[in-house]
């Protein structure tokens, strides 16, 4: 029984995201009011440190978290946009306790109905000296209680933050190193002096995309989010440059059902996986390699797959770096499908009002 009684407290706080050491202060603080009461009505010492009092008290403000909970979580579940942080627990505060009110008259009115005691307990000084002093009951606990709340979600937000900037960190280093590499030059600046000679045209279009791909790596090397439509012209971008390096080896199309505007995605996800796509398939100008991105209900960027002889022993650290950042932008994970013949990773979509 006491295994049982337990499991089903530590279920309780767990569901109410409190401590024991919290639950203790909460005690002290109904013990503290309980005291104060009965002093102010005037009673003896010995019934004022009676314990009787206080655990019902306290038993009541486990009432109040417990509403409150619910009404977080309910409100968080039904709204599509999320609110300030102060705004937020404004509405949690105000809608809890309209909802403990209507619950404990209601339940008041029905014990009374029992016991047959409602011209007693349902006048109107004692139902307002009765709401009165839930009200201040709300107030004290229930402020406590959002505070204690509010706490331990700006210290998750933080981790979370903090997690992210090393997992970005190290992807914007991977990708400026890539980037910056100086056979990825060399290769470029070879193509461009070749292109200056044979066709001027191309060249500028060559160098047009060769800066644009600086200019956005620099850009964006601090940021967490950029615009979908931003990352889809860098892409485009990377694969010019790809272009004139492998010569029709590998095709890209992008099939957009989409307004741009409304999502954000992580700087690079995109160019990473077009990347992987060419590193680690061999496309030929008889099979070139299709990499496909479709954004519809979320981003899948697909490509055949046409595995080279000698494949790199370093991999995926690319793809576990996309899956952290997602998961810690917008709660949902990459999903990654994989057979013989095609390689498809979707990405969830980032809403800019959901990150505004």
């Amino acid at each position: 029984m006491d295994i049982y009684y337990f499991a089903r407290m530590k279920k309780l706080l767990n569901f109410l995201k409190i401590d024991f050491y919290f639950v203790v202060f909460l005690f002290f603080m109904s013990y503290l009011q309980s005291i104060n009461s009965r002093l102010s009505v005037g009673q003896d010492f010995l019934s004022v440190i009676q314990p009787d009092a206080p655990i019902i008290h306290f038993l009541g403000v486990f009432v109040i978290m417990f509403i409150i909970k619910l009404t977080v979580n309910y409100t968080n579940k039904r709204s599509s946009v999320n609110l300030q942080a102060a705004k937020s627990y404004i509405l949690y505060f105000v809608l809890s306790f309209v909802v403990y009110l209507l619950f404990t008259n209601l339940f008041g009115f029905i014990v009374a109905y029992f016991f047959n005691t409602i011209p007693v307990n349902f006048n109107g000084p004692t139902l307002l000296s009765n709401n009165i002093e839930r009200t201040v009951d709300f107030t004290l606990f229930g402020s406590i209680y959002l505070a204690y709340l509010f706490f331990k979600e700006n210290k998750q937000y933080r981790s979370k933050i903090n997690a992210l900037d090393k997992v970005m960190a190290a992807s914007n280093i991977q990708q400026l190193k890539a980037q910056l590499n100086p056979h990825f030059l060399f290769n470029n600046l070879n193509t461009l002096d070749e292109l200056i000679e044979e066709d001027q045209a191309k060249a500028s279009a060559f160098l047009h995309h060769f800066a644009e791909l600086y200019r956005y790596s620099l850009v964006t090397s601090e940021k967490k989010l950029v615009p979908l439509a931003e990352e889809l012209q860098f892409v485009n971008n990377y694969f010019e440059l790809m272009e004139h390096k492998y010569k029709g080896y590998y095709h890209l199309s992008i099939e957009n059902h989409q307004a741009n505007g409304k999502f954000m995605v992580p700087p690079f996800c995109l160019q990473v996986l077009v990347e992987n796509a060419i590193e680690h398939n061999f496309g030929r100008k008889e099979k070139p390699v299709e990499i496909h991105i479709l954004i519809d209900q979320n981003i899948s960027t697909s490509n055949t797959v046409i595995p080279k002889q000698h494949k790199k022993k370093e991999g995926g650290r690319a793809l576990k770096n996309l899956s952290t950042q997602f998961k810690l932008l917008s709660g949902k994970d990459i999903l990654i499908k994989k057979d013989e013949t095609q390689f498809t990773v979707q990405l969830p979509l980032i809403s800019s009002e959901q990150n505004a």
